[in-house]
């Protein structure tokens, strides 16, 4: 083998082992949302510690009862808060697809925005941020379907919503500690 051979190759093997090394540091610095922090806590435990205000329109109850049951993993009753989460919501729908014959639309688009505000017991604004989500709805002719595929949207849209609240955060709180 030649000298300038045995020169690249080297220099080849060398270049691997320095992005080897590259990629290795920087997946030591990549920690699980949900893990442990290096202080003991989890941010499972600070998500289950905040009380969730109630809401006043149908969107903010199914909303609210998400965010409580996916914050606390169904054991909401039994914790002490220590943050407060205040959310105020609004909805809208938009038709999407009319009947170009009666001029009825024949399906829509429901979309729920909540601006959300996490304070501590003190009333000392800790995050703010806002989500939103956007689920069809089929307008039937017949009432009860067009009721219940009403409903299903607001409860589609609320889960969504929800997910996202409780994502946003789950970040704040892993940023945190």
């Amino acid at each position: 083998m030649s000298w300038s051979k045995s020169i690249r190759q080297a220099s080849r093997l060398s270049m691997i082992g320095l992005a080897l090394l590259g990629l290795m540091l920087t997946t030591a610095c990549i920690r699980p949302l949900y893990g442990t922090s290096a202080n003991g806590g989890t941010v499972q435990r600070e998500l289950a510690a905040i009380d969730v205000a109630p809401m006043g329109d149908v969107a903010g109850h199914y909303l609210r009862e998400e965010l409580l049951f996916n914050l606390s993993g169904g054991n909401y009753t039994s914790l002490e808060h220590k943050y407060k989460l205040v959310i105020t919501t609004s909805e809208s729908t938009i038709s999407a697809a009319v009947d170009t014959t009666s001029g009825r639309a024949d399906a829509a688009a429901l979309r729920l925005t909540a601006q959300f505000k996490l304070t501590d017991l003190n009333e000392k604004t800790l995050f703010e941020s806002s989500a939103f989500a956007t689920a069809s709805i089929d307008r039937l002719s017949q009432r009860f379907a067009a009721v219940r595929a009403q409903r299903d949207s607001r409860i589609r849209v609320a889960k969504d919503v929800a997910e996202q609240i409780q994502l946003s955060l789950a970040a704040y709180f892993s940023s945190r500690s």
